[in-house]
């Protein structure tokens, strides 16, 4: 423990005067805990002004309330995981580009290490945006809930767990097409480009073998949360967390840790 907390506090300081890192953290927090109350706001603010959905008062959509909310804004949420892919990207890439990958091994820093570090670092971003995703749902469903009597408040957190998961996941993507690129530009396009490419690759499947698409790495983590508003309109849902789907995207996580630390044992630094 007091290992990988030293190899976190060193990429912490390569970050502390880092304007882009702040910039951009900053911004993330910014529309995770904004963008619910900007939504109740907006609904208070169409029924003072008298619009109704086919008579149907748009404050008895419970969106934003227990239990539904842990679905709702991790299936949101889950669309800004840009900005954390961005500040992944930059920091591999001015690993590169400033020599410090080479300068820490030069120090004494093993290759596992620096991988290590850079596994923790990802690690620990997940968890921030799963605990300010958390905090903002918590507060959220608390102050918007009209009645928490009977309301289990914890139903449905299971998707808080899935979010880390599909955070985490993505992030270890990001971190692999910037060893295999080094190049923040073009990393940062390259996982843009990979979600339309999956896509299309999927639709040029055979029909007979279209189950296949749902494991590919992309559609397995699409998969952990499910889009939750169809509900809405009285249709049929997934409201819960498929464990075969989590189970696919724990090997794909085994499988890209693999590739980076191989890739960082035998490449040129």
């Amino acid at each position: 423990m007091n290992n990988i907390l030293r190899l976190l506090k060193i990429d912490f300081l390569k970050f502390k005067n880092y304007r882009a890192f702040w910039v951009i953290s900053i911004l993330y927090s910014l529309l995770i805990i904004s963008i619910p109350v900007a939504v109740m706001e907006f609904l208070k603010w169409l029924k003072e002004k008298g619009a109704e959905f086919e008579g149907f008062d748009p404050l008895k959509i419970p969106v934003l309330y227990f239990p539904d909310i842990w679905q709702n804004i991790t299936y949101v949420f889950i669309f800004f995981k840009l900005f954390l892919a961005i500040i992944v990207i930059i920091s591999i890439s001015n690993e590169f580009s400033f020599k410090t990958v080479r300068q820490n091994i030069i120090d004494g820093m093993s290759r596992t290490e620096f991988a290590l570090s850079k596994l923790t670092f990802i690690a620990a971003l997940s968890l921030y945006s799963a605990v300010l995703v958390g905090l903002t749902g918590m507060a959220t469903g608390l102050i918007y809930t009209p009645s928490l009597e009977g309301v289990n408040v914890f139903q449905g957190f299971s998707f808080m767990g899935a979010y880390f998961v599909d955070i985490f996941a993505t992030l270890l993507i990001a971190f692999l097409l910037t060893l295999l690129i080094k190049r923040s530009g073009l990393s940062i396009a390259m996982f843009i480009l990979i979600w339309p490419i999956e896509y299309i690759a999927a639709a040029y499947i055979p029909d007979s073998m279209d189950f296949m698409s749902e494991y590919f790495p992309l559609h397995a983590i699409n998969n952990l949360i499910e889009f939750p508003y169809p509900k809405y309109i009285f249709r049929e849902i997934q409201d819960w967390v498929s464990m075969e789907s989590l189970f696919v995207v724990v090997l794909y996580i085994a499988g890209y840790i693999a590739f980076i630390l191989r890739r960082l044992k035998t490449s040129d630094l």
